[in-house]
């Protein structure tokens, strides 16, 4: 199978494939996180939620599957001085050694198959300590996966999905819109999702 537009983007230092700024959510609400506190960020791409953590001094683990990924975000880590641990993997096989104050997920549940991504889930809210935070994005099926998304795109989530996921934590903040993008190589497509953040109670 091909291999997604975002692979190849990974592999060239001279463009950032979703931005270099922190997703919307990370800018507006990460003074609400416990300082200093444990961040895991999953599916961490190119590593803009990280490394901002980070240098708002959150000690922060990230993987993500694509190993250009990791390699790019630990370049981009090294040259703002920054400490973050990277490393590779599956998001559906990860295993928790411990418990974070912050989970990050932005943009990645859907491309996984629904029991997979679903395990994880519940796993993350396990490993969130009591009055940490999850912070998720997802695409949902109020739009189709785009034409170059549709062959990675295992699991839209249905609207209202994530948010019920955590009906028993205290919802934070939550969207849920339409927003078009552009990517490296001329890519303009337009995506539905949804993006909340909840606290534990």
């Amino acid at each position: 199978m091909e291999k997604p537009f975002w692979e190849t983007s990974y592999r060239d230092d001279s463009v950032s494939t979703f931005t270099q700024s922190p997703s919307a959510d990370i800018t507006e609400y990460w003074t609400l996180f416990p300082p200093g506190g444990t961040v895991l960020d999953a599916g961490c791409g190119e590593g803009r939620n990280s490394i901002f953590l980070a240098e708002k001094g959150f000690v922060v683990d990230a993987f993500d599957i694509s190993e250009a990924g990791v390699e790019k975000a630990k370049k981009i880590a090294n040259a703002r001085n920054v400490d973050v641990n990277f490393t590779h993997g599956d998001l559906t096989k990860f295993v928790f050694e411990k418990d974070y104050d912050v989970i990050i997920s932005s943009g990645v549940l859907h491309l996984c198959e629904k029991a997979g991504r679903d395990a994880f889930l519940e796993r993350a809210k396990l490993h969130t300590t009591v009055g940490g935070y999850n912070a998720i994005t997802v695409f949902t099926n109020r739009l189709p996966a785009t034409p170059d998304n549709a062959p990675f795109t295992k699991s839209l989530f249905d609207v209202g999905e994530l948010p019920a996921f955590y009906s028993d934590w205290e919802l934070i903040y939550h969207v849920e819109d339409i927003f078009e993008d552009e990517h490296p190589g001329g890519i303009h497509h337009q995506h539905a999702f949804e993006r909340m953040i909840a606290k534990k109670r």
